[in-house]
């Protein structure tokens, strides 16, 4: 027979009260996808609260608790927030130290330049890389860089324009935003490393260089006279502010000659012998629409270009302006830069401008002719009009241009006494 007191001792339940937690420990049943456990809370030796997930197990995080506490009581500045970003900041500062700038900027080019931008970007930006950012910084561990090695490498190129050095610190600024996103680096020390500053040269302080009507005129005479064979993609680019790019990747199917006006679809390139063909700069189709003198140009050109091509067999070319010696590629930009352009303008005897700046010609006529600004930025393709007023803005006449002339009529010597004031300040009176 069983003994009594040996009943007891194996009773399975007990009365005994269990050990009340802490009041900084809580528990937390399953809710959904959230585990049942422990949690603590406790303020720091910077007066923060803090919350720690524990576990399940009661006794690890009552163990936990007493142990933040004791560290807040011996030390009595720490938190493990500051802590924490501590740690990270010493992570980044070793991986950082690991790489060099040339290391990091060959993987950003291939992991993001060669992705997300235009293939013409990215071999500017690899260019850029190879010719002026690696001989100066690249051997730099990325951790060390500073603002310092940047200014260094903008006053190493002093004899290079202002806007070249923009266009060298652009794809250094933007792979070192790329470092700080991915936590390698606290900070981009390429931010406002170039200064502004008032232009200190006639051409710094022109803002776009264009024809007078005249100068325009003798140009397109010159092409009709000397290069009649190029003639009607110079008068596209003058009459229609295209880019050369969207001018050279005009097919055919993006002209609607009836309506007088074109699609601009495309852009083309060639970089070390190889076709690109890309979207618009503005990465969007637009519609330009065309006087009736180049449209009858471009209606001749078709008709001609179409009874060649039945004379030989063939299907005519898908390019308006195709290459000299391949129908089936576009022109290329650098011939008709240097073989017609140029030779162009000394035919014409017109001082040395690009061909670029045809299209600044044809937007400051088109504003001095008293077109809206809106109209023109449609035109060109700009992305907004803001682009448009920067750097045509100054071109469209005065629309006060009276009140000049009153205040000088007002003030001339001997003038009898006049009260100035506009309609505008007559009315707050």
């Amino acid at each position: 027979m069983v003994d009594e007191n040996t009943q007891r001792t194996r009773d399975p339940w007990s009365t005994k009260k269990k050990d009340p937690a802490p009041r900084g420990v809580h528990r937390f049943d399953k809710r959904g996808e959230r585990p049942a456990g422990w949690q603590i809370l406790f303020t720091c030796g910077q007066r923060h609260r803090h919350k720690e997930w524990i576990g399940p197990v009661k006794s690890d995080a009552i163990k936990a608790w007493h142990s933040r506490k004791n560290r807040v009581h011996d030390e009595p500045g720490w938190c493990p927030r500051e802590e924490q970003r501590q740690l990270e900041a010493t992570r980044r500062a070793r991986e950082a130290q690991a790489v060099t700038v040339r290391q990091y900027a060959e993987q950003w080019l291939t992991a993001h330049v060669a992705h997300e931008c235009r293939e013409r970007t990215a071999e500017q930006y690899r260019s850029t890389f190879k010719h002026h950012v690696y001989p100066a910084i690249g051997e730099l561990p990325l951790g060390e860089l500073k603002r310092s090695h940047i200014r260094t490498l903008l006053a190493s190129k002093a004899g290079l324009s202002r806007n070249t050095l923009k266009n060298i610190l652009v794809p250094v600024r933007a792979m070192l935003n790329a470092a700080v996103d991915e936590e390698r680096i606290p900070g981009n020390p390429a931010i406002r490393a170039l200064k502004r500053k008032r232009g200190q040269t006639e051409d710094e302080a022109r803002r776009v260089t264009t024809l007078t009507e005249e100068e325009l005129s003798r140009i397109l005479r010159a092409a009709d006279e000397h290069c009649p064979d190029h003639a009607d993609v110079i008068y596209l680019l003058a009459w229609t502010g295209l880019r050369i790019s969207e001018a050279c990747g005009l097919q055919w199917g993006d002209l609607d000659l009836g309506g007088r006006f074109l699609s601009v679809n495309r852009a083309v390139a060639y970089r070390q012998h190889r076709l690109i063909v890309a979207a618009p700069k503005s990465g969007k189709s637009r519609r330009v629409d065309l006087p009736e003198a180049l449209t009858a140009r471009l209606q001749v050109r078709q008709s001609i270009r179409e009874a060649e091509a039945t004379v030989a067999g063939g299907e005519p070319s898908l390019w308006v302006f195709p290459a000299p010696n391949d129908d089936a590629k576009p022109m290329n930009a650098a011939f008709l830069r240097f073989k017609v352009w140029y030779r162009l303008l000394r035919r014409a005897e017109i001082r040395a401008i690009r061909i670029r700046d045809l299209r600044h010609t044809y937007a400051s006529l088109l504003l001095l002719a008293g077109e809206p600004m809106l109209y023109v930025k449609e035109q060109l393709g700009h992305s907004t009009v803001q682009v448009t007023v920067d750097f045509y803005g100054h071109i469209r006449p005065g629309l006060n241009r009276g009140a000049v002339n009153r205040l000088a009529e007002a003030t001339r010597p001997g003038a009898p006494a006049v009260e100035l004031h506009s309609d505008y300040t007559s009315e707050l009176r």
